[in-house]
């Protein structure tokens, strides 16, 4: 293959890439923008709790960032020093550095998988956020991950997940049964087609954990201490603090 036949491929490539983005993009941003998963209230549980508990300077990891719309709002007149977002997808990732210019701090972005970002010998943060992605990882996996999390930490340092919780004693198929009937009824502004891709990606990859799973891979993961922050008003998705 020539020179001028690998760039045009690359630019095939970049441009399907670029279509898919787009289109499960404006899914997502339509979740974000009548808030049906709850965002909102769990940037607030995040503020406040930067506001009342890190009274120093910190740096703050944002894993699987996306275009990072909605943490600058959280983030905006804290004591944060600097900002590592890392995300797969480099259209987000562009979107992502427009966003945070207003945060005036050096900000670091990385196109890489959330999952690897922490492998040893990764540098040392004091926050650490991950929202509606640990989920997609099996039980194992999610361990392996906040151990991972666990040794990039300080001894006062935050690790918070935001993500899919089912109720103890309820199964991933009545959670996502649930889940569905609760979208049904609340995602007015969602085209049919956009519900059932939706409903499609959360019924295929999807993997929540209940209440006391949470606080088990928390121990096992060697935090000392976890804290539930914020749950959904539909009760679908919490937010945990977890703490050396």
């Amino acid at each position: 293959m020539t020179r001028t036949q690998q760039t045009a491929a690359t630019h095939v490539v970049d441009a399907a890439a670029l279509e898919i983005f787009q289109n499960q993009w404006e899914i997502y941003r339509k979740f974000l923008r009548h808030d049906y998963l709850g965002n909102a209230g769990a940037y607030a549980a995040l503020r406040r709790y930067l506001d009342r508990h890190v009274a120093r300077e910190f740096s703050f990891l944002d894993l699987a960032c996306g275009d990072a719309s909605g943490i600058v709002g959280a983030l905006r007149g804290t004591r944060i020093a600097a900002y590592r977002g890392v995300d797969l997808s480099a259209p987000a990732l562009r979107l992502a550095r427009e966003n945070l210019a207003e945060l005036r701090r050096p900000v670091e972005l990385d196109e890489s998988d959330f999952s690897v970002a922490l492998k040893p010998p990764a540098a040392a943060t004091d926050v650490v956020w991950i929202s509606l992605s640990l989920h997609h990882l099996e039980a194992p996996d999610k361990l392996a991950f906040m151990r991972d999390v666990r040794a990039s930490l300080g001894s006062d340092g935050q690790f918070f997940v935001y993500e899919p919780t089912r109720r103890d004693g309820e199964t991933r198929a009545a959670y996502l049964d649930r889940f569905e009937a609760i979208g049904r009824e609340d995602w007015t502004e969602l085209a049919p087609d956009e519900f059932d891709e939706a409903m499609k990606h959360v019924r295929t990859c999807d993997v929540p954990e209940t209440v006391s799973d949470w606080a088990l891979l928390g121990e096992q993961a060697g935090f000392a201490s976890r804290e539930e922050l914020f749950c959904s008003g539909r009760d679908l998705f919490r937010l945990y603090v977890y703490k050396p």
